[in-house]
């Protein structure tokens, strides 16, 4: 029987491939997977694209081939546990993932198809040219306002630089100087506080932590589970993929600031999209070092007028007992022991300097008092655990003030925390 296609040489079908491949692969890797990882799955599935369009023709060897590409599908984004944490988007992308092996697989939906993306490149390439005229680097909110504040300023951190952040093969954080054979952990999960990306990898508190450990005789792998926009509700369920934890291990929930934010909002709607969907939140911050479109918009979902309700903070303060509860019950069952620690943020720091009463000034009169009421709840909350810390003032002491903004420190913010947590760690004989 005569093929109803031609022949594609395999040069061809490589370079058709790539297309589908890439508009699948991009929204994962925007969501949080690794360079590494992104390069390796685009590999996969360009393979999986050429398979499926060389046996279109045929019933039998396409709807092996589909089967196929649905299990490597569900392979790839199961497996990414760690980065896509949120069902519902686990099933957008192998949904996105099967749908681009049945475009693929027919030339002429193919053809459409990608006319159509090539319009809608063509769209955003032009929109983007646009708002590059238009609108300057983070120049959408009181961002701007905040750095240009930061660059004028020798009391603080200064001018935010641009680092080297690095990823190991889970997709964590690198945190450097692991010891090669430890007789146990100790498994931090936080926001983007917790991924220090403000700082080069052996600057992060995970880091610092580790040297810490090492330098005083004991030997624990320090491993950073952080990701921004998280909260302790996400990471619960980052915690649940994890099932190699041991009596030798230790869990870390630092957390506060995005636990807090869950009780107010600056922007309705699109904050409580990104609640509920962080990837969403991760994959703006990722592209909008690349997009003046995207920088633009998350901008301006991240900042805004503050609105607040009685039942938004009880709803914030019972959400965080609820996700402690499960992470406790879960590390407990495993032999391991878990510890909650309240973060310290801009408004816990006392006394205040002059240059940290400034940086609050530039976030309006709404956000503080706020952030100290549902911090005073949360407290009550984190220090009803056994091993629990307060990390609130462990900036009290730097003369100069570490805060980026609200949330973020640098390098010596960072070693305050990881000081704090050792001496925490030593305290509760937790260190082994």
């Amino acid at each position: 029987m005569k093929s109803r296609y031609p022949v594609l040489s395999i040069t061809k079908l490589t370079i058709l491939s790539l297309v589908p491949s890439g508009v699948v692969v991009l929204p994962i890797w925007a969501a949080g997977l690794s360079v590494k990882k992104t390069l390796l799955y685009l590999t996969v599935l360009s393979v999986m694209h050429v398979v499926v369009r060389a046996s279109w023709s045929n019933p039998t060897p396409r709807a092996i081939s589909l089967l196929a590409g649905l299990f490597i599908a569900i392979f790839l984004v199961q497996s990414e546990s760690t980065s896509i944490v949120t069902l519902e988007i686990r099933i957008f992308f192998m949904a996105l993932i099967f749908t681009s092996l049945l475009v693929f697989g027919s030339k002429y939906i193919f053809r459409v198809v990608f006319t159509n993306i090539l319009i809608l490149f063509a769209l955003f390439i032009f929109l983007e040219i646009g708002f590059r005229f238009m609108v300057q680097s983070q120049a959408s909110s009181q961002y701007e306002v905040i750095e240009l504040f930061r660059s004028g300023r020798q009391d603080g951190p200064g001018k935010g630089e641009i680092v080297s952040i690095n990823t190991d093969r889970s997709g964590l954080r690198v945190t450097t100087d692991q010891p090669a054979s430890p007789v146990g952990r100790v498994l931090f999960f936080g926001g983007s506080t917790t991924f220090c990306g403000e700082v080069e990898d052996k600057d992060t508190y995970p880091s610092q932590l580790q040297r810490s450990i090492s330098n005083a005789g004991f030997n624990m792998r320090v491993e950073n589970y952080g990701k921004s926009a998280a909260t302790a509700t996400d990471r619960v369920e980052v915690l649940r993929s994890i099932t190699d934890l041991t009596s030798n291990d230790v869990v870390i929930f630092y957390i506060g600031v995005n636990e807090a934010g869950v009780g107010f909002t600056q922007r309705d709607l699109p904050v409580q999209v990104i609640r509920e969907l962080p990837e969403l939140g991760t994959a703006l911050q990722k592209a909008s070092s690349y997009s003046r479109i995207a920088d633009v918009l998350f901008r301006s979902l991240v900042f805004g007028g503050v609105s607040v309700t009685e039942g938004s903070k009880i709803d914030a303060v019972e959400k965080l007992k609820q996700a402690l509860d499960e992470a406790e019950a879960m590390v407990s069952s495993a032999g391991a022991r878990f510890v909650p620690v309240l973060q310290a943020n801009l408004f816990t720091k006392v006394p205040r300097s002059e240059y940290d009463a400034d940086l609050g000034s530039l976030y309006g009169s709404q956000l503080e008092p706020v952030v100290i009421d549902i911090y005073a709840r949360m407290k009550d909350v984190v220090s009803s655990f056994p091993l629990a810390g307060d990390a609130t003032g462990v900036m009290n002491d730097l003369q100069i003030s570490p805060y980026y903004d609200w949330q973020h420190v640098d390098v010596f913010g960072n070693k305050e925390i990881a000081r704090y947590l050792f001496e925490h760690l030593a305290n509760q004989e937790l260190l082994k």
